[in-house]
Parts: structure tokens; C-alpha cells; sequence
């Protein structure tokens, strides 16, 4: 027997401002879902992926606490990762090989409220899959990614996400050092391009699956 899943008694369950994104998301003809847990997105994840699909990831520290690239691996699916790259495959081998695969998955960096998803990276190797070639794409975050506008999405993502992820790679940049953006041109700047989805786009359908903990930075 198919399972039923309980994204939409959740949604119901949900707050005020998940319940606007979800909507507005919706409103955007994204497809959204919504979990309590991250183990529940990630068997709906699972369940929606066939074990005879080749599957690219982009780099989300979310991903990897929801344990999938290792769910997906163990059932026998064709995983690219580039954090997880094959004995002597260079990470550029890698990107390019996730761009062929028949699903992606990413985090996402920020949520507006009116239903806009933002992703901000250093290579663009993720907005590239995020944006065409898949014949499925999920976008994965946690509710702390949620914001009320725009403004207040690129605000959070250069002054708490972008400090964060360089403290963790060890990156010189200065906002590693001082925990704000500086607008800075340095050469190992994390936030080089920005891609905003206003809709769903005709590259690839997307499934924009929430996750009602703190998820990633």
C-alpha cells in the first residue's frame, strides 16, 4: 500500500508565517511541502526518487544532516556529490557530473514570505542545477530560512548564513573574522552570484520541501 504522507496535516498545524509561505509558494506554482522532522522529508524525499534515477547534489550542510547522499547511496542510486567525490575525481569533474543527473537536490539560503527562494554562492555550480537539465529538483530547508521580504532575506543570508559557512570551511575572508558582511572583493568571497526564483521556472519543476526545525545556517 502507497504511503500517505502528512505534509498537508502538518500545514495545518503550521504557523501564521509558514502557512503565508507555503501559499505564496504555491501561488508561485512551486510545488511545496511540509515536514515536522527531517526524517520525514527525508523518506518523502526518498519515496519520490526511483532507485533507478541518478541523483546530483549541491553543496547544503541541511542535506547532509538528513542523512540522504548516504539513504540514497545504500539503496543503489548514482549519487554525485562534490563533497563526496570519488577516488581521484577533482571537485570540477564532479560539479560538471551533477549537472547531468535526473534529479538535484539543494538547500536554499532564503525564503521570502511572498514565495521567492534566493540562493547565494561563490562557484554558481548550484544555481546552475538548481535552474535547468534535471527532470526533478527538490529545494530543502529548515523554517529559519524563512523571512519577511526580500531585503530582510539578502540581510540574513550575508550577515548569518555567509559568516557561518566560512567559519566552517575555513575560509580568510572578513566576515569569518568579524561575523558581518563587508562587501568585501576578496578572491575567496562565498557570495559571488545571486539567484532568485520569482516562479516556477520552465528549466526544471521544482519541489520546495520545509522542514519545521532549524536546518543548516
Amino acid at each position: 500500500m502507497e504511503k500517505t504522507y502528512v505534509s498537508d496535516i502538518n500545514i495545518e498545524k503550521a504557523s501564521d508565517k509558514v502557512r503565508r509561505t507555503i501559499d505564496a509558494l504555491r501561488n508561485n506554482r512551486f510545488n511545496a511541502e511540509f515536514f515536522q522532522t527531517k526524517e520525514e522529508a527525508a523518506e518523502y524525499i526518498l519515496n519520490e526518487i526511483s532507485a533507478d534515477q541518478s541523483v546530483g547534489f549541491g553543496g547544503s550542510v541541511t542535506l547532509q544532516d538528513m542523512g540522504l547522499y548516504e539513504a540514497l547511496k545504500t539503496r543503489g542510486n548514482e549519487v554525485v556529490w562534490h563533497w563526496f567525490p570519488d577516488d581521484g575525481e577533482d571537485r570540477k569533474t564532479v560539479m560538471k557530473r551533477a549537472m547531468l543527473t535526473d534529479v538535484y537536490l539543494s538547500g536554499i539560503n532564503g525564503i521570502t514570505e511572498d514565495g521567492r527562494i534566493i540562493n547565494v554562492d561563490g562557484t554558481g555550480n548550484r544555481l546552475a542545477g538548481i535552474l535547468f537539465g534535471h527532470d526533478r529538483l527538490f529545494l530543502v530547508a529548515g523554517v529559519n530560512k524563512i523571512s519577511k521580504n526580500f531585503e530582510d532575506c539578502m540581510m540574513r543570508i550575508h550577515n548569518v548564513a555567509s559568516p557561518l559557512n566560512t567559519q566552517r570551511l575555513e575560509i580568510p575572508t572578513p566576515c569569518q573574522k568579524t561575523g558581518k558582511c563587508a562587501s568585501c572583493s576578496s578572491p575567496r568571497r562565498i557570495c559571488n552570484a545571486t539567484l532568485i526564483l520569482e516562479k516556477q521556472h520552465g528549466g526544471v519543476p521544482a519541489t520546495v520541501v520545509l522542514i519545521n526545525e532549524k536546518m543548516g545556517f
